[in-house]
């Protein structure tokens, strides 16, 4: 790998760690935020859940078991199969989204609030090349938001 590549991967990977301090401040761990942004599209089983995020179903209990009891999500009986269970965002899961998006889109205004916009397309479409490239399907749950 050219020098040029390295300094790709350590600006790309400065440019995430700084996405996540952002993401930090919302008292809940990342993996939280994300679970909480997929089960807001609509009500979602928890196994559905879990292939999404990439993640083995006992990891998503515990997930879901921490939004739960913080009162971010709800569980209710499936209405096409009552045995099952679907979660939903509550109102506070829903406050506690606008706010990560708010804190989200501030801190990408402060990391790529000195590039215009014909900069912001061109470094969009050379990451997604790359992205594209790289893998043919990406991660499940990995679509931008």
């Amino acid at each position: 790998m050219g020098t040029t590549a390295v300094e790709l991967g350590e600006l790309m990977l400065h440019v995430v760690r700084e996405l996540r301090r952002g993401a930090r401040g919302m008292g809940m761990p990342p993996h939280h935020l994300r679970a909480l942004r997929h089960i807001a599209d609509g009500p979602i089983r928890p196994a559905r859940l879990a292939e999404t995020l990439g993640i083995t179903p006992r990891a998503v209990t515990d997930v879901v078991d921490a939004l739960v009891e913080s009162g971010l999500v709800g569980v209710a009986a499936d209405p096409d199969d009552r045995r099952a269970k679907v979660l939903t965002v509550t109102d506070s899961g829903s406050h506690q989204l606008e706010e990560a998006k708010a804190r989200r889109d501030a801190t990408a205004e402060e990391l790529f609030g000195g590039l215009d916009e014909e900069e912001r397309r061109s470094l969009a479409a050379l990451l997604r090349k790359v992205v594209d490239g790289h893998a043919a399907d990406p991660p499940p749950g990995d679509a931008p938001r």
